[in-house]
């Protein structure tokens, strides 16, 4: 791979388009030495600063210039000025050297008096990185020594160790290396920097997960005793609607037969009262007689009415106490636990006094709290008991009320038996023919106590169907708030369970258990399942991104170990070759002399204090973004960065010329430190020959003995390199194969005069 030609267009000068074509190596059989020579001021360097301009140089102090429309043509007194910049380099590639399938390959920069600006390659648009990764892969770099500009050559003496480290890493050729482990470098700092923000995320997921996953299981638990609620209820109140409805259809056959065994003896009162009224014959009435039957009657007639006013309170208080059975309730949790509470800390209190007493009269002032404890907790007891019927407390009124009503019946019955023994000893004294009548008459009696008794039996009958009707629909009721609208369609079922009802007060207690437990879980939005899920998905897929991400930082992390040693090796070994060749080349130009290289750490460097950006310009980006993060993983990272950074981070020179005992390269005289500068460009250039190099101007410090000598140098290191080099020494000019002559007219434009030094007769008096 070789230079072919440059064409230029508005570059500075070069106002017009300009090509420099060079000789191929096939056809001189060696790299073709150029060189470019002219009057000062004429243009020459402005052909070196095209070449570093064109290869993606962004320092314009390099370039000679303060502003970037600099390099472009700023006119004369005869020529405007230009409206763009452009400079194209085209390599030969037929040994393949570009990773590009074509014979040349052309590099194209361009500049818009604007600002606009584009790079091209083999005239398709292109980005920098590409096109320096592309050309440092093939050795060539605006920054590496292939293009060593007006005044540089004293540079690598001046540079600090740090900016000659830079220099050393172009000359290894390990700069492609750097490169890709900068960029590995680069991305294994934004997989940490993701990984960080992936981490972060997870920190603040995953507390609302484990109270999603806190809730989603006390949602399930609630799911599971709402099951199980609803198959204890449906056995509790089955079982108890199952009962009722078959004790309500006895006790209702049971009233139906008392109420036509009643009905029966009704209808036979009357009858025998018809035949009493038959046989009474038309006449006045025995003495007395009429008052006793009438007395009788009116205490008959008393004893009813009172039997039937105490059969209408029994009935209503025990529909009463059916009524305060079913509507019980326990009490809230927040009240049971408020009141057990208290009681605990009055307990509490108490059981510290008792701890304390001295005598027993305190004992006697305690009890009454004791007591009143006690009541308290009992009282408790029974409001979370669920009460029998026959323990529910009865209205005042209405137990008054029966009361005095049983009191009226037993006077009432006891004038009727009076009037009743009076009626028994008028007959016994009548005659004979008022037998049949009294006879009647104490038939009747009969009858009508075994009417009683029948009545008494229909309403007790008539109380128990309707406490049982009323527990109905106190249990459709409980139904209905516990089913809601199932509760007809369930009550109406035919398999209802079956069970004792010993067995529906352990349901009816596991079924309060239940609701209480609902009530502790409490209520639950049934949007938290899709947000748990939600949550779950995301804190899930966060942490396959983390796996992922740790996979790649452990190949990028490995990728970077690669490069480290191929970088290692590889810069070791040439560094040898390097520091060989400088001697060597050192000698040869002082005609003796002691010279070497020194590598520096940064323990070493940091003592005098000089501080520059580009000191670590790789690993030290990596490093002090990482630094500002705080995270341990990023800090593990940040001293795994440390562990692969490479200690050597400056070189240093040591050169002592011949007759001296030197070795600061501050105390050297100028032409000692051009010399000392071309033996290091021309070790560098031996160990690592770069596919063309351009020197501006590197011999104009040197007298004629050492320009031969480096004459001499450069002729031997051209069977390597191709070298375009700009000059105004003849020693130099005599090694050229090809010359270029740069003149500037009036108008301020530079043109080229080639001439080709293989044409000229070996006799004249240049070289061939």
């Amino acid at each position: 791979m070789y230079l072919s030609r440059i064409e230029l267009q508005g570059f500075k000068t070069f106002a017009a388009k300009t090509t420099l074509a060079f000789l191929p190596k096939k056809a001189m059989g060696h790299s073709p030495i150029t060189a470019i020579v002219g009057p000062n001021g004429s243009g020459k360097s402005n052909l070196a600063d095209a070449i570093r301009w064109a290869m993606g140089e962004q320092s314009l102090k390099l370039l000679r210039g303060k502003e970037s429309t600099d390099i472009i043509f700023s006119g004369s007194a005869q020529k405007g000025r230009g409206g763009f910049a452009e400079v194209s380099l085209t390599f030969d590639n037929s040994d393949g050297a570009f990773p590009l399938e074509t014979p040349e390959v052309s590099v194209t920069r361009r500049l818009y008096r604007d600002g606009e600006s584009a790079y091209l390659l083999n005239n398709t648009p292109a980005r920098l990185a590409d096109i320096q990764l592309l050309l440092a892969e093939s050795g060539v770099g605006q920054r590496s020594y292939s293009v060593i500009g007006q005044g540089m050559v004293d540079a690598i003496l001046i540079a600090s160790p740090e900016e000659r480290k830079q220099f050393f890493d172009d000359a290894t050729g390990v700069r492609p290396l750097q490169m890709k482990r900068h960029q590995a470098m680069l991305k294994l700092r934004h997989t940490y920097e993701n990984l960080a923000e992936t981490e972060m995320i997870m920190a603040e997921i995953e507390p609302r997960l484990r109270l999603l996953r806190r809730q989603r299981r006390r949602l399930d638990e609630r799911a599971e005793v709402e099951q199980e609620l609803i198959r204890v209820r449906e056995n509790y109140l089955g079982g108890l609607w199952r009962e009722l409805t078959a004790e309500w259809e006895v006790a209702k056959k049971d009233l139906d037969a008392a109420e036509k065994f009643a009905a029966r003896l009704r209808q036979d009162v009357a009858t025998l009262e018809t035949s009493l009224s038959s046989l009474e014959k038309p006449g006045k009435a025995p003495d007395g007689l009429a008052e006793l039957q009438r007395a009788y009657k009116d205490a008959q007639t008393l004893v009813q009415k009172a039997r039937e006013e105490r059969y209408r309170l029994e009935k209503e208080i025990e529909l009463a106490r059916v009524r305060a059975q079913a509507s019980w309730a326990p009490l809230p949790l927040a009240d049971i636990l408020g009141e057990l509470e208290e009681i605990s800390k009055k307990f509490e209190k108490d059981l510290k006094s008792l701890k304390g007493l001295k005598s027993l009269e305190e004992l006697k002032l305690l009890l009454p709290d004791i007591e009143k404890l006690h009541g308290q907790s009992e009282k408790l007891r029974k409001r979370l008991t669920r009460p029998a019927p026959e323990d529910v407390e009865v209205d005042k009124e209405l137990a008054g009320k029966l009361t005095q009503t049983k009191k009226s019946i037993e006077e009432a019955e006891h004038e009727r038996k009076r009037t009743e023994a009076a009626l028994d000893a008028y007959a016994s004294r009548a005659a004979d023919e008022r037998q049949a009548l009294f006879a009647g008459e104490r038939q009747l009696r009969e009858t009508q106590h075994a009417l009683h008794e029948a009545e008494a039996k229909e309403h007790e009958r008539e109380i128990h169907v309707a406490r049982l009707e009323e527990r109905r629909v106190g249990a459709r009721q409980e139904a209905e708030g516990e089913l809601h609208d199932a509760a007809e369609a369930f009550l109406g079922r035919r398999d209802l369970p079956h069970n004792t009802s010993a067995e529906r007060e352990k349901l009816r207690a596991e079924l309060e258990r239940l609701k209480y437990k609902l009530e502790l879980i409490g209520g639950i939005d049934p949007e938290t399942v899709a947000e748990f899920e939600q949550t779950e998905a995301r804190f899930n897929h966060l942490e396959e991104q983390i796996k992922d991400l740790r996979a790649a930082m452990r190949d990028t992390e490995h990728v970077v170990d690669e490069l480290d040693e191929k970088i290692h090796k590889q810069s070791e070994a040439a560094f040898r070759d390097i520091n060989a060749h400088f001697q060597t080349y050192f000698k040869v130009l002082f005609g003796g002399g002691t010279c070497s290289l020194v590598k520096m750490t940064r323990e070493e460097i940091a003592p005098t204090g000089s501080e520059h950006p580009e000191a670590e310009a790789h690993e030290g980006d990596v490093d002090a973004s990482l630094a500002k993060m705080d995270s341990p993983a990023l800090k593990e990272l940040q001293a795994r960065v440390k562990e692969r950074a490479d200690r050597t981070v400056g070189i240093d020179i040591h050169a002592t010329p011949p007759g001296k005992k030197l070795k600061a390269l501050a105390l050297l005289s100028g032409g000692e430190r051009a010399l000392t500068s071309i033996a290091l460009l021309a070790a560098i250039m031996a160990t690592n020959p770069a596919p063309f190099v351009v020197l501006d101007e590197v011999d104009a410090a040197l007298d004629e003995a050492n320009t031969l000598r480096f004459a001499a140098i450069l002729e031997e290191l051209a069977k390597k390199t191709q070298y375009i080099v700009v000059t105004h020494n003849r020693a130099t000019m005599e090694k050229a194969d090809v010359l270029y002559g740069v003149t500037m007219n009036e108008d301020g434009v530079s043109q080229l005069l080639s001439v080709d030094l293989s044409d000229i007769a070996p006799t004249s008096a240049t070289r061939r």
